[in-house]
C-alpha cells in the first residue's frame, strides 16, 4: 500500500501543476486551520531563489484539499498518520510528513524550470496569465481559499503569481518531456482481459491467513474441476459459478508479467482464441482457477496502457535531464537543514480532530510502547 500512496502523491503533485485543477473548490478544509504571522518569512532558499512559508503554505493547502477529497472515504479520516515507512535521514515518517517533504522537492523543481524558461522558449502567452488571473479569483472566491489565505496573509496577487509560476514550470517540464522521443510499441503496451474464478487454497484462521494442508487443497481442486465440467457440458456459465463461489474479483486487465494469477496463467491465456475458456483448471499463485479468455488484446485497455507507459518513458527522461542540472546543487542540500524546520512545521495537512478515535488511539499506542522502553531500560 505504501508504494501505491506514494505513487499517488507523485501523480497529484504532477497534476497541480495544471493551473485548472488549483481553482480551490474542493470540500475539504485541508489541514486544521491554524494560523501564523510568519507568512513572509523565508522557508528555503534554492538556486539562489528564496520561496515564503506563504508560498509553501498555499501549495500544501492544495495538496491537502485534494487528499482529503480523495483518500478520506477510502483510508479513513486519519490517513495522514499511515506510516510510509523512513525517510533519507532514516527518520519514520507518516503519510502527512511524507507529502510534506515532496512538496519542498516540487517547490524546489519548480524554481529550477522557471530559470530554464528562455532556454526553451517558453513563455506565458495572454489567455495563460488570464486563466492565472481566472483561477486566482477563483479561489479568492471560495470559502476554503479565503481560509488559507487569511491563515498565513496571502494576497489574491500572490496567488496569481504562484499560479503564474506552476504553469510556466509545466510548460517548461513538457517542452522538455517532448524532445524524449519516446514511442511505445503494442507489444510494450498490450493488455489482456480475463474473466476468471478463483477458488483460493488458504483460509483465514485467528486472523491470519494459511495455506490449506494437502488434504483440503485437493478438496478445493475437485470442486474446480467439476465446476468446470459443468461449464463445459452446458449445464452452468462460468459467470453462475462465480455467483455461486461469492467470487466478486471475475475481471482482470493486466499487461505482461502482471497478471495477479501470476506467470503460468499467462502462458496458458496465451494459447487461448477470443472468447474460449481454458480446457483444464490451472493451479495457480492465489489457488485453482477456472478462466475464460476475453481479449487477448483488449484495445481500449492497451490504448490506455500505451498512454501511461509512454509517460513514465517521458518522465524518466525528464528526471535524468533535471538530475543533470540540480546534481551539485544537491549534494549541498538536505530537507532537514535547509528547509527551516520551525516554520514548515506550522502547516498542518492533517485536518482530523486530535480527539479523533484513531488519532488518539495513536496517541495510546505510542505512550505505552515509551512505557515499555523506559521499563525496559
Amino acid at each position: 500500500m505504501r508504494k501505491k500512496m506514494k505513487k499517488a502523491v507523485a501523480i497529484a503533485l504532477s497534476c497541480l501543476m495544471a493551473v485548472g485543477s488549483m481553482t480551490g473548490c474542493c470540500s475539504s478544509k485541508a489541514g486544521i486551520g491554524t494560523k501564523t504571522n510568519d507568512g513572509n518569512k523565508i522557508l528555503f532558499q534554492y538556486d539562489g531563489e528564496k520561496i515564503s512559508l506563504k508560498e509553501g503554505w498555499l501549495y500544501a493547502k492544495l495538496i491537502a484539499a485534494q487528499y482529503d477529497d480523495t483518500y478520506s472515504s477510502t483510508y479513513g479520516k486519519d490517513f495522514w498518520n499511515m506510516e510510509m515507512g523512513k525517510d533519507n535521514e532514516g527518520k519514520e515518517q507518516t503519510f502527512e510528513s511524507y507529502t510534506k517533504q515532496q512538496i519542498i522537492s516540487q517547490l524546489k523543481q519548480q524554481i529550477v524550470l522557471n530559470k530554464k524558461a528562455d532556454a526553451y522558449g517558453c513563455k506565458l502567452s495572454a489567455a495563460d496569465k488570464k486563466k492565472c488571473t481566472e483561477s486566482a479569483l477563483s479561489y479568492y472566491q471560495s470559502s476554503n481559499g479565503r481560509t488559507v489565505m487569511g491563515e498565513c496573509g496571502l494576497l489574491r496577487e500572490d496567488v496569481e503569481e504562484f499560479y503564474k509560476e506552476i504553469l510556466l514550470a509545466s510548460k517548461v517540464k513538457d517542452k522538455i518531456k517532448s524532445q524524449a522521443n519516446a514511442t511505445v510499441t503494442e507489444d510494450e503496451a498490450r493488455k489482456s482481459t480475463v474473466y476468471r474464478v478463483v477458488f483460493p487454497t488458504t483460509m483465514t484462521k485467528d486472523g491470519m491467513v494459511q495455506l490449506m494442508n494437502k488434504k483440503e487443497e485437493s478438496a478445493v481442486k475437485k470442486k474446480a474441476q467439476k465446476a468446470l465440467k459443468e461449464i463445459q457440458s452446458g449445464k452452468k456459465t462460468i459467470k453462475k459459478i462465480a455467483k455461486e463461489q461469492g467470487y466478486t474479483n471475475t475481471d482482470e486487465s493486466y499487461a505482461a508479467g502482471e497478471s495477479e494469477e501470476g506467470e503460468s496463467f499467462e502462458k496458458e491465456m496465451k494459447k487461448l482464441k477470443d472468447g474460449d475458456l481454458c480446457s483444464k483448471v490451472l493451479k495457480c499463485d492465489n489457488g485453482y482457477v477456472i478462466a475464460k479468455l476475453v481479449a487477448y488484446t483488449d484495445k481500449k485497455e492497451t490504448a490506455s496502457n500505451k498512454k501511461t507507459l509512454k509517460e513514465e518513458k517521458e518522465s524518466k527522461y525528464f528526471q535524468k535531464v533535471y538530475e543533470k542540472w540540480t546534481k551539485k546543487l544537491d549534494k549541498k542540500w538536505s530537507y532537514e537543514k535547509n528547509v527551516d524546520q520551525k516554520l514548515w512545521k506550522q502547516v498542518k495537512l492533517n485536518d482530523a480532530d486530535d480527539s479523533s478515535e484513531a488519532t488518539t488511539e495513536l496517541k495510546k499506542q505510542t505512550k505505552n510502547e515509551t512505557t515499555e522502553k523506559q521499563k525496559t531500560n
